[in-house]
């Protein structure tokens, strides 16, 4: 921690209104205390710090933020804004918590806290607003509580952020601490452009907001941190530092449900999954069988008193098919209820009670204190007559509807992307997914999981059922053992104050699966090549100290080495002569291109890729070595040039040269390469631009991986074995 947060009013009564028992809300306020402290003081208003907050789906992130949000203003800063989702039923439903637990409305006198959600720029309210609260806190005649914290919610969309910043700007925020807060900071906000070298509008909008506030510290929230944490490191969104938060008691997440042997997941009959070009006229069996497990949970809560039940069904991406199940759902329930209102002897009566048995049964294996079945029967009608069937997407409408989930004992969603992350599905029961895996983001499967949650604390886990395809199911259990492992490295890192940017980054993955989004990474990123090749540096280094530090760790690098002059060539001038130790150990140059630092993006993600291949081979030979190349020891230092102020270089390594009767005077820098183990080259130019010069003594590195050893390297990732660096 680089400063201590005090505790106050106002993170104790977040603590407090939590309900959470004395231990947890301790451990709640010591684990953000913890975030807030590795950020920046508000004592000194010059810095800015990046930090990635990891928790499970449904696991409490928000309390962990909102809380954080009330240290905040406990220890002086002025202003916090809050990046609240890429949609306005997310951004509403943020708004309204941190509204209710932070009490903003509450107390008397002056308030706490002045709350806007989408400030426009052009607004003098706005920015007479903003000013009074900043000017307040200038103001040393002030008592601490007689200054508002400005709280800002604003969505993650080009005109939302664009319009604040363009506020903040007028304002002149220098001096001004800020807490910024990004949830869901996988979505959205990372440079989905970046193969293209180009930036993505988002992207874009949040690095001017960040620049528009010298001194602040910016936490991106998130379950599913894969892409954040493979982005270019001097990333402007790359994260200094990592916090993992522990769930509280009574979570259920990917452990409890995905367990070997499950009880809790029911596979989808490969006849059942929905084809959106070809919808059935009817709905499956293994739908209804599914709802009557529903319904049978919430009349047994109803008979509990124990609260409202919902249930998911999230059939695809297309709204035809949300309509359609949604129209299954509905006639179902009316179905139900008008068989169960005949006659006791009715012969549709007693085959619905029949199937209700069934569901009945089911739950008894997980539930040991489920009502007597005649009880249940009893409470039915009650339970669809009450339950709210909803279309949960913009079919028809400006925006997603808002739920007041008090309106109805029990709800039933269906929808697609509306509820894939950030959305809560209060007290979800019962989820029905009947799609495959689409791209297969590992990320993107995580995130679809709205039934992981505090079922256990409150009481319901023993209803609660989520039906999928087998290879949905097959794909969440590779899953969790992909988070537990990247959770305790993360864990470390974090305990032993280490920087991300030192991290070695690993990932075990099933092969089918990708970490996250492949826009936002160059390809490859976690798969190497199996043609291998030279994956050469294409970005020079721009920053001073950063070009210090790799030339210097290159310099310990062949420090370390036996370099011998190279003899394969019978050079005649100090410019084609090189010398190599040809049997250095490759752990040392993985190590090596761990800690080495790039500017460009594309860089960092070939030479991840370029890091996958050279660990599959360490695995398999953990003494395997390397030849690496020191070019031009002793030559004067040569000049490249760049093609632009980002330092952006063409090829480096000098060509062939052939005399005019096609002689050879150099084979060029590439053929001082090992045929059978990998090459490192190691380059120093000097730079210009534009013929004016640019950067001195710059380090430039090229490996080379041949061909047949990378693909004996990895084709045994893609036939099963798992991938780490």
């Amino acid at each position: 921690m680089r400063w201590l947060p005090v505790e106050g009013e106002q993170a104790a009564g977040v603590a407090r209104r939590s309900k959470l028992n004395a231990d947890a809300q301790n451990k709640l306020i010591q684990s953000s205390a913890e975030i807030l402290g590795k950020g920046v003081n508000p004592r000194d208003a010059a810095e800015t710090a990046t930090g990635l907050v990891v928790g499970y789906v449904q696991s409490g992130k928000t309390l962990s933020f909102t809380t954080a949000i009330g240290l905040a203003r406990d220890n002086g800063f002025p202003l916090v804004i809050v990046i609240a989702g890429n949609k306005d039923n997310l951004l509403t439903q943020s708004h309204d918590r941190l509204a209710r637990d932070l009490d903003v409305d509450g107390g008397e006198g002056l308030p706490a806290w002045k709350m806007e959600k989408n400030p426009r720029g052009q607004d003098s309210q706005y920015e007479q607003l903003i000013r009074q609260a900043i000017d307040n806190w200038r103001d040393p005649t002030r008592d601490p509580d007689e200054k508002s914290t400005l709280l800002l919610t604003v969505l993650k969309q080009n005109q939302r952020l664009a319009s604040l910043t363009a506020l903040l700007r007028r304002m002149g925020m220098r001096g001004v601490p800020a807490l910024l807060i990004d949830d869901e900071a996988d979505q959205a906000s990372l440079n989905t452009k970046v193969q293209r070298g180009e930036e993505s509008t988002t992207y874009m909008r949040l690095r001017e907001l960040r620049e528009a506030l010298p001194c602040h510290t910016f936490l991106q929230y998130t379950a599913t941190p894969q892409a954040p944490l493979l982005i270019n490191i001097t990333d402007n969104l790359s994260p200094d530092f990592v916090h993992v938060l522990e769930p509280g008691d009574g979570y259920v997440g990917g452990a409890a449900f995905f367990a070997p042997n499950s009880r809790y997941i029911k596979v989808i009959p490969q006849q059942d999954l929905l084809q959106t070009n070809a919808l059935p006229t009817e709905a499956p069996e293994s739908l209804l069988e599914a709802m009557r497990v529903y319904y049978v949970g919430l009349a047994a809560s109803l008979i509990a008193r124990s609260g409202r039940r919902s249930m998911l069904i999230h059939p695809a991406r297309e709204r035809a098919a949300h309509q359609v199940a949604a129209g299954w759902a509905s006639a179902a329930k009316d179905e139900w209820a008008n068989a169960l209102g005949a006659g006791e002897q009715d012969p549709d009566r007693l085959e619905v009670i029949d199937d209700f048995k069934r569901a009945y049964e089911e739950l008894q294996k997980t539930e040991r204190n489920l009502p007597g079945f005649d009880e249940i029967i009893q409470k039915l009608p009650r339970a669809l007559r009450n339950t709210t069937v909803i279309e949960f997407n913009t079919r028809g409408r400006p925006k997603t509807p808002e739920i007041n989930w008090r309106h109805a004992e029990g709800w039933i969603l269906v929808g697609g992307q509306a509820v894939d992350r950030g959305f809560t599905v209060d007290s979800l029961t019962v989820t029905y997914m009947p799609r495959g895996m689409g791209m297969g983001n590992a990320d993107t499967l995580q995130q679809r999981a709205r039934f992981f949650g505090y079922a256990q604390a409150r009481g319901y886990f023993g209803i609660c059922r989520v039906y999928l395809e087998q290879q949905m199911r097959d794909a969440y259990e590779d899953y969790v053992e992909h988070e537990e492992l990247m959770r305790s490295e993360l864990r470390r890192v974090a305990e032993r104050g280490e920087s991300l940017r030192t991290w070695r980054r690993r990932f075990i993955l099933d092969p089918g699966l990708n970490p996250c989004r492949r826009s936002v990474i160059s390809d490859p990123y976690t798969r190497g090549s199996m043609t291998g090749g030279w994956t050469r540096q294409i970005g020079t280094i721009v920053n001073p100290d950063t070009r210090s530090a790799n030339m210097q760790l290159l310099q310990t690098l062949m420090s370390e080495l036996n370099l011998q002059d190279d003899d394969t060539y019978a050079a005649r001038s100090t410019a084609q002569q090189h010398q190599v130790d040809r049997d250095a150990p490759l752990q040392r140059l993985f190590d090596a291109l761990v800690e080495y630092r790039f500017e460009d993006p594309r860089d960092t993600a070939s030479f991840t890729g370029l890091l996958i291949t050279i660990a599959e081979g360490l695995r398999q030979d953990p003494d395997a070595t390397c030849a690496i190349y020191r070019m031009r020891p002793n030559a004067p230092v040569g000049t490249r040039k760049v093609k632009n102020a980002s330092g952006e270089i063409d090829q480096f390594q000098q060509g062939r040269t052939a005399t005019a009767r096609g002689g050879v005077t150099y084979p060029g820098d590439a053929f001082f390469a090992a045929r059978d183990k990998v090459s490192l080259q190691i380059h120093v130019y000097d730079l210009t631009l534009s013929n004016r010069p640019f950067a001195s003594a710059v380090p430039l590195i090229t490996v080379n991986v041949p061909a047949p050893l990378a693909a004996a390297w990895l084709v045994q990732v893609q036939s099963g074995q798992q991938a780490t660096s």
